[in-house]
């Protein structure tokens, strides 16, 4: 027992042997839940104070109408950074989308150029060539030629009378000898020449649709370097023929009826015609070398196939090289001018070795030094002679002519193609 409380301790309890517990206390019945008390009946309870008697909900009636003005805020919201703040009431004003911008469409050139390599006698065929450009451009040019002679004429007409002139007689047989006046007639046979080079330029440019000075040179420009250079061997050119002409004289003497006993008809004399000859026979030997050795070369080139791979292979191989365009060219320049038998085969000689050149050179530069250089001799000494007045007949020659000017021909042929490797000269576009 606790000493104090009197309780029972466990040590009070007698022990168990060991590994044996204790039995459990003995449980008592459940006595049951506690009879009822005398609690009041439900009816007499008091009704709850302060709450009204339910009524049920009212029948639903439809949703109020949204307010018209909602109140606004005095201060608007901070605009953030890059946005622009707009008035209360106002709808925002949003900027039109930029949407990327499709690709522009390039529009062909009008002008194009030959590709690169081409050389000077296809220049003419670019990607604008069709077979009827180079026909309906020479007819073009031709007509070109028609008015303009007309129009150059009328006005150097009306100045003539101006100035005093009698009204010309045009019962001349070769058509050359109008004002009866040589130096007169003689610069205006060269003023009707020297224009024609501004439309062989506008012929290319209009018609065939390439660069205007692409009939003058590969690099579609008249090479001005190149063409000062190519007056030395023009030059020697003449001092050959002349020192040949008298070998081949003293060697096969000519027909004495044909030579003519010229002398120096003075410094007086010479003047007039050495100004006209110095100044419009360059412009006259040009505008022929464009025609000839330009467009003419260039238009029948433009014919030749792109490839010889094919049928008729030795067909367009012989088509495709510069021979057939340098021929027509020397035959067309040969069938102009008025000389016969000896003489027109040596001018023929003389146009193919400019052809050539022109080919082999890219451009007609060399044929245009050459060109010059041997009309301004052939002027320039019956000028001198006082042989001008037959300037406009062009009859024929000795076979001997041939023994003097092929040799020429070969010297000039020579020292052009020598300088041009000198000078790095383009050969093609």
């Amino acid at each position: 027992m606790h000493p104090h409380s009197g309780e029972p301790r466990p040590e009070d309890s007698p022990q168990a042997p060991p590994g044996q517990y204790p039995p459990p206390p003995a449980q008592q019945p459940y006595p049951g839940p506690p009879p009822p008390q005398n609690y009041p009946a439900p009816q007499d309870y008091p009704p709850a104070q302060g709450y009204p008697p339910q009524q049920g909900y009212p029948p639903p009636q439809g949703y109020p109408p949204p307010p018209q003005n909602y109140p606004q805020p005095q201060q608007g919201y901070p605009v953030p950074p890059g946005y622009q703040q707009y008035p209360m009431g106002q709808q925002q004003q949003w900027p039109p989308q930029q949407w990327p911008q499709p690709y522009p469409m390039v529009k062909e050139p009008r002008v194009i150029p030959a590709p690169a390599g081409t050389p000077f006698h296809r220049l003419a065929r670019t990607p604008k060539h069709a077979a009827w450009r180079p026909v309906v451009g020479s007819l073009a040019l031709g007509g070109g030629v028609f008015a303009a002679s007309i129009a150059v004429f009328l006005l150097w007409l009306v100045f003539h009378l101006l100035l005093g002139g009698d009204m010309p007689s045009f019962e001349s047989t070769t058509g050359a000898e109008i004002f009866g006046n040589t130096n007169e007639d003689l610069a205006l046979n060269l003023v009707l020449l020297g224009v024609l080079t501004p439309l062989v330029a506008l012929a290319a440019w209009l018609i065939q649709r390439r660069p205007a000075w692409s009939v003058a040179s590969v690099l579609n420009k008249i090479r001005w370097r190149w063409l000062a250079w190519c007056c030395l061997p023009a030059l020697l050119y003449v001092v050959a023929g002349v020192a040949f002409g008298l070998l081949v004289d003293q060697v096969v003497p000519p027909d004495q009826s044909t030579i003519d006993d010229g002398a120096w008809v003075g410094f007086a004399e010479f003047v007039v015609p050495l100004i006209i000859i110095v100044l419009l026979v360059p412009f006259q030997a040009a505008a022929e070398e464009f025609i000839f050795r330009g467009w003419l070369i260039q238009a029948v080139g433009a014919y030749g196939p792109d490839s010889v791979e094919g049928r008729a292979r030795w067909a367009r191989v012989l088509f495709r090289s510069p021979w057939p365009a340098i021929a027509i060219s020397a035959i067309a320049f040969a069938s102009v001018h008025g000389y016969t038998g000896w003489a027109m085969a040596d001018i023929l000689l003389f146009a193919g070795a400019a052809g050539w050149l022109t080919v082999r050179t890219g451009g007609i530069e060399a044929a245009i030094a050459l060109h010059v250089l041997n009309n301004l001799f052939a002027f320039l000494f019956p000028a001198a002679t006082g042989g001008l007045d037959d300037w406009s007949e062009q009859g024929g020659a000795p076979w001997t002519i041939l023994l003097s000017d092929i040799p020429a021909l070969a010297i000039v042929v020579f020292s052009v193609v020598w300088l041009a490797k000198r000078q790095q000269i383009a050969r093609v576009s």
